[in-house]
């Protein structure tokens, strides 16, 4: 019982280890702080350009939509992507074995970055557009939030999927930002001229998070179907990465 008892309490030290690691690597290195600034000079410019528009709250979450998911990129090379590149992770294998808790610990924590980046976002423009005697609906704000969470989970693991899986962080970089910026058009393009399906926009993981206003259930259930398969290789890929 006291070797149960002492072995999970070594486990939760090296966890806060870990997270007071990471805060400390987050504040040194500036970079999580710097796309931060970046993510709000852009959601404040954003509130400034739809100024006068009609709906002004669901017109600048779709347009913060559809650039929010390329800062996902920062959170997942932190927990992910820098750790096997520095090959730190050694480091944190030997001190837990156990991969399993590893892996969950770097995923929430990069869900968490994640939402924040988010909120930040949203909070930021609808004050804004407060301050510029905006009509801001924060309800309208919430339910769209709530909609796009399964499709941000989703993208938030498809992130980690290829740092986890792709031995190159340009590369990691290089292949999720062509995904967030043309994989909807390109697919869009191939099932229209050459299989000459005609898919409705719900099929669209990116043009769906754009149109949150009210989810579809195709696009609820993709979103589930696809987050729990990246999650699974995601996991399935941590665990027996070969570590050197």
């Amino acid at each position: 019982m006291k070797i149960s008892i002492l072995t999970s309490s070594r486990k939760e030290n090296n966890m806060s280890n870990y997270f007071k690691a990471d805060l400390f690597k987050i504040y040194k290195e500036h970079r999580l702080f710097l796309s931060l600034g970046i993510l709000l000079t852009l959601s404040i410019l954003s509130a400034f350009l739809l100024r006068g528009n009609e709906g002004y709250t669901s017109s600048v979450i779709q347009l913060l939509s559809q650039f929010i998911t390329l800062f996902f990129i920062v959170p997942a090379n932190l927990y992910f992507g820098e750790d096997f590149s520095n090959r730190t992770i050694n480091n944190i294998i030997i001190k837990q074995p156990n991969r399993n808790q590893v892996f969950i610990y770097k995923a929430l924590s990069t869900i968490f970055l994640n939402i924040v980046y988010v909120l930040i976002a949203y909070i930021s423009s609808l004050l804004v557009g407060t301050l510029l005697s905006e009509t801001v609906d924060f309800h309208l704000a919430l339910t769209i939030l709530t909609n796009q969470i399964p499709l941000f989970l989703c993208i938030t693991f498809l992130c980690i999927l290829l740092f986890v899986t792709l031995k190159r962080i340009p590369q990691a970089y290089l292949v999720y930002i062509l995904i967030c910026l043309l994989f909807d058009n390109i697919f869009h393009l191939i099932s229209t001229n050459l299989f000459h399906l005609d898919l409705p926009s719900e099929f669209f993981l990116f043009q769906s998070l754009q149109n949150a206003e009210s989810i579809s259930i195709l696009t609820f259930t993709l979103s589930i179907v696809f987050l729990i398969l990246y999650f699974f290789l995601s996991y399935f890929v941590f665990k027996h990465k070969e570590l050197k």
